[in-house]
């Protein structure tokens, strides 16, 4: 549904702040889509540097960008964003969802109704046109335990820590890293308990951690998946005295583990620029909203995404990067 409609036009008939306010310059009866932004939650680092990055494309674009999310991690108060969004009539939904199979009827109202749908962290949702990823859920487990093994000499228990048992991707991740230890790590043994969630929260990590390594004396490894995990992880660690003897990794926002990281209590993390892959969503949409097709080995116009591999509907950038002590400042977040 394009709109021939200037930039202050737009803000004034649909009643809403945008990133950009009135600084983006549209050219006059130039289409211009109305695009939205949800992440998963407002008010998180690791969120806070996907709006900046968004703001950043809006500024360079001249397209404003509604960026809006829950305040907590909350499946449902998410979907009633993404709704109200839907039935103000954007023409381009951008979203990570915190419970994908909770999205999917708000997603497909949105495409009956023309709206151009694009996901990450939702490789497994029909109701998109795209979801694109910063790489494959598969190379991302098997990457994060390859490191946990390396810090672990290849033996020893284990267990694996998600934010949710309902995000998708995180749990993909979890699966694929088991995976990878059973095929290339055979000393390596999940715990019973196998899985934890720590509701994307570094205090319930922290805490969990302990309970774990209380359960069970043995543990030697904890692979999380989401940005909380390692650094939770981490305080018990070193808190308990295990700095060397206990091992924790997970996807983490660099500056938030760097003492951890200089002082060994973490050997690495693993990383991704989320709000690189938010401008990869952004020139994604544009491209679809000006008729264009998206074929295998598409540049989505930003580094990592320049030759996205397509999978169905899943685009795939090669953005993963392992963190270590000599690169978490090289980064600013």
């Amino acid at each position: 549904m394009k709109r021939k409609l200037t930039a202050g036009l737009l803000c004034f008939a649909m009643g809403i702040t945008t990133l950009a306010g009135t600084t983006a310059v549209f050219a006059e009866e130039a289409d211009t889509p109305t695009i939205a932004f949800v992440p998963k939650v407002m008010g998180q680092a690791w969120w806070d540097h996907v709006q900046e990055n968004v703001e950043e494309w809006s500024e360079e674009n001249g397209i404003d960008v509604i960026y809006k999310g829950p305040t907590d991690v909350d499946a449902a108060a998410q979907v009633q964003i993404m709704t109200d969004l839907v039935n103000q009539g954007v023409d381009v939904l951008c979203f990570s969802p915190n419970d994908p199979d909770a999205c999917e009827a708000v997603c497909k109202e949105a495409m009956d109704k023309g709206i151009i749908v694009i996901a990450t962290e939702a490789s497994g949702m029909e109701n998109v046109t795209y979801d694109i990823e910063a790489f494959d859920e598969t190379g991302l487990g098997g990457f994060l335990m390859d490191q946990l093994a390396e810090q672990m000499d290849g033996e020893g228990q284990y267990i694996t820590m998600v934010g949710s048992m309902t995000m998708e991707s995180q749990n993909n991740w979890a699966d694929a890293a088991v995976a990878r230890a059973e095929e290339a790590y055979p000393d390596m043994e999940l715990v019973p308990d196998a899985r934890v969630a720590d509701d994307s929260d570094a205090e319930k990590a922290y805490e969990l951690t302990k309970e774990l390594i209380t359960k069970y004396p043995d543990l030697k490894g904890i692979l999380g998946t989401g940005s909380f995990d390692a650094p939770g992880a981490a305080r018990a660690i070193q808190e308990l005295g295990l700095t060397g003897k206990v091992f924790a990794i997970s996807v983490a926002m660099p500056l938030e583990v760097a003492d951890y990281l200089e002082d060994g209590t973490l050997g690495s993390v693993a990383l991704w620029d989320a709000g690189v892959t938010a401008k990869a969503m952004l020139n994604c949409a544009v491209k679809l909203f000006n008729g264009e097709e998206i074929a295998d080995g598409a540049d989505l116009g930003v580094e990592g995404y320049d030759a996205v591999a397509l999978q169905d509907k899943v685009l795939v950038g090669q953005g993963q990067i392992a963190i270590t002590k000599e690169n978490c400042y090289d980064f600013g977040f």
